[in-house]
């Protein structure tokens, strides 16, 4: 008389089959899952690059207009001529002409620097001459980007009773200019976009 043969146990083919089948599901969900993740994590990163860089642009831009020159230290140097066209409109030690804006700053222990922010290349630019305590001082000749796709660099000066008016189209007025602002134009991500930094002046 034989004897039954023992039930045996496991899993069939077409179990086996279908768990790696999951399997392989689950592996090609999660990797797009850690890609997107990896992806929304890059953008984050060079968003805030992007934004630190431009907050420590207006800073520095912010720092170099306050501590421009008085009119006592630079009465007498030629190049800041009281009588240029914009000149006795904003303060001693400021001057923008060019398409360019150029500050004589107070340095550390007593010293002044020659300082000129231009957008050249590509890029918003400062440039920075060695600092002296004696006139004339050294040519800002030392350039740092500080700004990376900048295509434009524009001012405009607030002049009580007048407005806004761009530096090239002001006139010799009674009144000086109380305010500055500083426009920038970039491109991101295909789009232009403008910043805008208003300033008062003393």
């Amino acid at each position: 008389m034989r004897k039954p043969h023992a039930r045996q146990e496991g899993f069939t083919l077409i179990e086996v089959m279908v768990a790696l089948a999951l399997m392989a599901l689950l592996s090609v969900i999660s990797w797009r899952a850690l890609d997107s993740v990896e992806r929304a994590n890059a953008h984050l990163v060079a968003n805030a690059d992007d934004a630190l860089a431009l907050v420590r642009m207006m800073e520095q831009l912010e720092t170099d207009i306050a501590l421009h020159a008085g009119p006592a230290i630079l009465s007498s140097h030629p190049v800041w001529n009281p009588a240029a066209k914009n000149g006795a409109l904003l303060p001693s030690g400021i001057h923008w002409g060019d398409s360019q804006l150029a500050i004589v700053r107070s340095a550390q222990d007593g010293q002044w620097q020659s300082v000129v922010w231009k957008a050249t290349d590509g890029s918003l630019q400062r440039w920075s001459g060695v600092a002296a305590r004696t006139l004339p001082l050294p040519a800002a000749s030392s350039r740092e980007s500080m700004l990376a796709s900048v295509h434009d660099f524009s001012a405009r000066m607030w002049i009580p009773g007048q407005g806004w008016t761009a530096p090239d189209r002001a006139s010799i007025a009674d009144r000086s200019a109380s305010g500055l602002e500083i426009t920038i134009g970039r491109e991101v991500n295909g789009k232009t976009e403008r910043y805008r930094k208003v300033m008062v002046l003393p």
